[in-house]
């Protein structure tokens, strides 16, 4: 028995014994974790969990022994190889980010110049990419680091918090939304021109979840993998709006146009994600907590 198959164990017993969310967790299949349990029993010649009406229901006394020293093992594994990177040299390497072009542009403009001032040694290579493509090679292991709109659409996907802002409906000023009062309702968009990304973009596939939640049926006038060129549409059509996160608008210069929230609130958090039970080098880590660090401390700035 290995340290990775109590820790499995220990997941089990975690999610209240559900094989199918134990499993989405550990983004194994529940067919590979029951065989899992059963090889696991059948090779120490023990049985762990109780079982009734062909489901796991609990642990047997030696299952409740396994768990608890198997936890204490777990956690000075942890704690072993937390050491073990702390005393390595952390500032050195090859870090490989995914980050979306529009968020570069808008909430790495500042961190990416200091974070390569800080730290000559380390070869932060950018990889430009969707938010679904981005997932995929962050999956298949192609990239270190991806840099997401949350949430990740992979559960097999770790993420972090660094940035918290908002969607916004943006319009003419000579637009009717100009004489409503605070946030547009949803019920209000779904009648105008919407001019917004592209399906490429996360942003866009959680507009039409929101969309399709209250049963409404967006009028996609025109969609584009550019922000000015939504804004711009915005200032010259009086009966468009464009829909893009607050952040990235606030880099247009027009002078004709504004910025409503939506009613209800739609969030625009960014994440930078890592890939969940995968080994992730000291000089990853270093790179990963150097940035949650930079924005914890300066998102106001950026």
């Amino acid at each position: 028995m290995d340290i990775h198959q109590i820790q499995y164990l220990i997941t089990i017993v975690d999610n209240d014994f559900n094989l199918t969310k134990s499993a989405r967790v550990l983004n194994v299949s529940q067919p590979a974790l029951s065989k899992l349990i059963g090889e696991l029993e059948n090779v120490e010649q023990i049985q762990i969990f109780t079982r009734g009406k062909g489901r796991i229901t609990g642990l047997t006394p030696t299952g409740e022994d396994l768990i608890k020293h198997g936890r204490k093992l777990s956690q000075d594994y942890e704690d072993l190889i937390k050491s073990l990177y702390e005393r390595s040299d952390s500032k050195s390497g090859t870090v490989k980010v995914g980050i979306a072009p529009v968020i570069i542009s808008t909430v790495f403009n500042r961190s990416i110049p200091k974070f390569i001032q800080e730290n000559p040694d380390i070869d932060l290579q950018i990889i430009e990419k969707g938010a679904y493509e981005l997932q995929k090679k962050l999956i298949l292991q192609e990239i270190d680091l991806a840099v997401l709109v949350s949430p990740a659409t992979y559960p097999s996907i770790r993420e972090k918090i660094i940035y918290n802002d908002s969607v916004s409906v943006w319009f003419n000023k000579n637009h009717r939304f100009h004489d409503l009062k605070g946030p547009i309702p949803f019920s209000e968009i779904v009648k105008e021109k919407i001019v917004t990304l592209d399906d490429s973009f996360m942003v866009t596939h959680q507009l039409n979840q929101r969309f399709s939640q209250k049963d409404l049926r967006p009028n996609y006038f025109f969609q584009t993998g550019s922000w000015d060129l939504i804004l711009n549409i915005c200032q010259e059509m009086n009966d468009a709006v464009g829909i893009i996160a607050s952040p990235i608008g606030q880099n247009y210069s027009g002078t004709n146009i504004e910025r409503r929230d939506f009613s209800p609130n739609f969030p625009w958090s960014i994440s930078i994600c890592s890939l969940k039970d995968s080994y992730q080098n000291t000089v990853v880590k270093y790179t990963q907590d150097w940035f949650v660090d930079y924005f914890k401390n300066n998102q106001k700035n950026n």
